[in-house]
C-alpha cells in the first residue's frame, strides 16, 4: 500500500526482535530505497527513510548500550560463532561440501568470514536489480533469491530456516505455480529427519499429499501447460523423494554410516535449492518466460 515508512519500521523491529530476518534485509533495504530514489522528492524521502530506521534501531538498543560489555553479550547471543557453520545435517553448501571436506575442522572464524564473503557477493545481482526495479514482484523474487542465498551460504544454518524461504514463496504461488509447489514439497522433504525426530512424520505425509493435491485443484491449467519436459524434471524430483522414504523405511544403515539417511536427504534437497535458486534468479532478471500472468499491472514510476 505504499506506507514505505511504516514497513521500515516493522522490518527493523521484526530484525532486532530476531536476527534471522537478515535473510530477508537485502530485498527490504533495496526495494524501499529504490522506491524513494523514484520519487520527486527523493531526496526528503531517503532522509525519512533513514531517520526512520535509525531511530527504531536506537530506540531498540538504547537499554543496552549504557554498559560495554553488555552489548558485546548481546553481540555474541545474535551472532553465536562458536556454534559452528551449520547445525545437524542441514540441506546446504556447507554441509554438503563437508562430505567431502571436513568445514568442522576450519577455524570458526575463519569459516564466519568465508560466509559472510560468500553470502554478501551472491547476493548482490538480485539486490542491485532490485534497487534499479523495484516493482512487487521483482521484490518478492528478491525476498526467495536472498533467503536462499543466506540459507546455502551463511554461517550457522538450521534446517528450520529454509521456511524463510519458503514464506515469500508461497506468496508468488499464483505466479510461479509448479516452480514453487515444487519447491515447498522440497523443503518439507529437507526437514524430514528433523520432523521425524519430533514424531511428526504422519502428519509431514498428510500435509504434503494435501498441499499438493490443493495446489492441483487451484492452478491445474497452469501446471498442465507447462512443457512436457519440464514435468519430466519434477515428476522424476518427486521419485527421487519417495525412493529415499521408501530406503530409509525399509533398509537398515550400516553400523559404521549412522547419519547416512540424514546425509542423502541433506545432499539431495542441496542440489534442488541450488537449482532453485537459479530459476528464480533467471525469473527476477527475465531470462525465463513467465507461465501466469501478473495478477496486477505494476505502475513504474
Amino acid at each position: 500500500q505504499n506506507r514505505n515508512i511504516v514497513g521500515a519500521i516493522a522490518f527493523s523491529l521484526a530484525l532486532n526482535y530476531k536476527q534471522m530476518e537478515l535473510y530477508h534485509a537485502m530485498p527490504f533495504f533495496c526495494y524501499l530505497l529504490g522506491k524513494s530514489f523514484r520519487s520527486k522528492n527523493w531526496f526528503f524521502e531517503v532522509v525519512k527513510l533513514g531517520i526512520a530506521v535509525f531511530s527504531t534501531f536506537a530506540l531498540c538498543w538504547l537499554p543496552f548500550l549504557s554498559n560495554l560489555d553488555q552489548t558485546r553479550q548481546v553481540l555474541h547471543r545474535v551472532f553465536p560463532v562458536a556454534r559452528g557453520v551449520f547445525e545437524d545435517k542441514v540441506a546446504n553448501l556447507w554441509c554438503s561440501l563437508s562430505v567431502i571436506i571436513k568445514l568442522r575442522n576450519v577455524p570458526q572464524e575463519k569459516m564466519a568470514l568465508i560466509s559472510l564473503i560468500t553470502t554478501a557477493l551472491l547476493i548482490l545481482p538480485s539486490s542491485i536489480h532490485l534497487l534499479q526495479r523495484p516493482t512487487k514482484n521483482n521484490f518478492l523474487l528478491a525476498l526467495v533469491n536472498s533467503s536462499l542465498v543466506f540459507f546455502l551460504c551463511s554461517f550457522q544454518v538450521h534446517e528450520k530456516s529454509i521456511l524463510l524461504a519458503a514464506l515469500p514463496v508461497m506468496l508468488l504461488q499464483p505466479r510461479y505455480p509448479l516452480l514453487c509447489t515444487w519447491f515447498q514439497v522440497v523443503a518439507a522433504f529437507s526437514m524430514y529427519p528433523l520432523l521425524v525426530r519430533d514424531g511428526l512424520t504422519l502428519a509431514y505425509c498428510a500435509l504434503i499429499l494435501l498441499f499438493v493435491l490443493t495446489s492441483c485443484i487451484f492452478y491445474w491449467q497452469s501446471l498442465s501447460s507447462h512443457h512436457v519436459s519440464v514435468v519430466a524434471v519434477v515428476a522424476l524430483s518427486c521419485v527421487g523423494m519417495i525412493l529415499l522414504h521408501i530406503l530409509q523405511a525399509t533398509v537398515k544403515h550400516p553400523a559404521s554410516l549412522p547419519d547416512l539417511y540424514p546425509v542423502l536427504f541433506s545432499l539431495y534437497s542441496c542440489a534442488h535449492f541450488v537449482l532453485f535458486a537459479v530459476a528464480f534468479h533467471c525469473h527476477q532478471f527475465g531470462l525465463l518466460q513467465q507461465a501466469v500472468p501478473s495478477i496486477s499491472k505494476e505502475k513504474r514510476s
